[in-house]
């Protein structure tokens, strides 16, 4: 068990190198020069050459390399060209931020597809099977910028359900006390129940919009897993004993149906963190590290840049190595050491 606990985190650290070095190479194909950015469009050429020896950006190529994998050895990714902040403290400043915007919307993903692909399979080829397959179709097909701004439009310009989008507060509201960056949560800890529900109406509207357009992959899969339990030999077995389709499904089936589930975690948390969150922490003023990146690619800021997508690969990697361990233990049928 240790030696194949070992080999998972083995291939775990293999994959955050491999990220690291894509990462870097990747950047380095962006067009532009972060120095010239960085000094401004009034910048002489010397000022310019400062900033160029100053990042080492005047070194081969093979040297930028070993600089920058001797700093992530020590967990430093560079000072942001734009700012001169250093980089992993603008991260970890804004972390918290799409870590409560992404576990929520995670969570309603599934408990929606969860929900919404058992309902279909229940009623496989009737209305309602048929209205989650439309909704399928459409949250597949939905860009994120575009439901975005129809839903700011509607439901805060003209409807005034949520809050403004001004971020993860309305005017005039202050930050609680730090406890665990959760701005919801620790509104309730302190016994903050007007902060709680304002940074909760502010928080629901781009959750729910990540997760309703996460959640259609979850629909297909369980849907699908769930008509193959109802059609299994012993859900035929149960039903010769007098059992309906519905007892089964709760007492055998469901279990079955969410195994697979565990294996589409990692690819909906990859959607909320690295795919939609960008798009709507920038609509929704949102101060996470999704709006960090976007200003850092607008401003060519490759150090930034690294950042943030070393931190989502980390994480991504993470989630799943995890999951498999999850995936083992709530089936035992599967060898961990042949999940891959």
């Amino acid at each position: 068990m240790l030696r194949t606990v070992g080999k998972r985190l083995g291939v775990a650290l293999l994959s955050i190198l491999g990220v690291a070095v894509l990462t870097f190479f990747i950047t380095q194909l962006l067009p532009g020069d972060p120095a010239r950015i960085a000094a401004g469009q009034y910048a002489t050429e010397d000022q310019v050459a400062q900033i160029r020896e100053r990042y080492g950006l005047d070194d081969p190529v093979p040297a930028q390399f070993a600089h920058y994998l001797g700093d992530l050895a020590h967990l430093d990714l560079g000072s942001s060209v734009r700012n001169d902040q250093p980089v992993r403290e603008e991260i970890t400043s804004r972390f918290s931020a799409t870590l409560e915007l992404g576990l929520t919307a995670l969570l309603i993903a599934v408990v929606l597809g969860v929900g919404l692909g058992v309902a279909a399979a229940i009623y496989r080829d009737r209305l309602v099977d048929r209205l989650v397959q439309v909704y399928v179709v459409l949250a597949t097909a939905t860009a994120v910028f575009w439901i975005a701004l129809v839903a700011i439009t509607t439901l805060v310009n003209d409807l005034g359900v949520f809050n403004s989008p001004t971020g993860r507060l309305p005017r005039g509201y202050s930050p609680p006390g730090d406890i665990t960056g959760f701005y919801v949560v620790d509104a309730l800890l302190h016994g903050d129940l007007g902060t709680a529900g304002a940074a909760l109406r502010s928080l629901l509207l781009p959750a729910l919009l990540l997760g309703g357009l996460a959640s259609a992959s979850v629909v297909k899969i369980v849907r699908s897993a769930t008509i193959k339990a109802l059609e299994s030999d012993y859900a035929r077995t149960s039903r010769s004993f007098g059992y309906s389709r519905t007892s089964i499904l709760f007492r055998d089936g469901l279990r079955n149906s969410l195994l697979p589930v565990i294996t589409n975690v990692g690819l909906v948390a990859g959607f909320v963190l690295a795919g939609g969150d960008v798009i709507v922490e920038q609509l929704f003023a949102w101060p996470g590290i999704g709006g960090y990146a976007y200003a850092s690619l607008a401003n060519n800021d490759l150090y930034a840049l690294r950042g943030y997508v070393i931190v989502i690969g980390v994480v991504y990697v993470l989630i799943n190595t995890a999951l498999e361990f999850l995936y083992s233990w709530a089936d035992p049928r599967v060898n961990l050491a042949e999940a891959r």
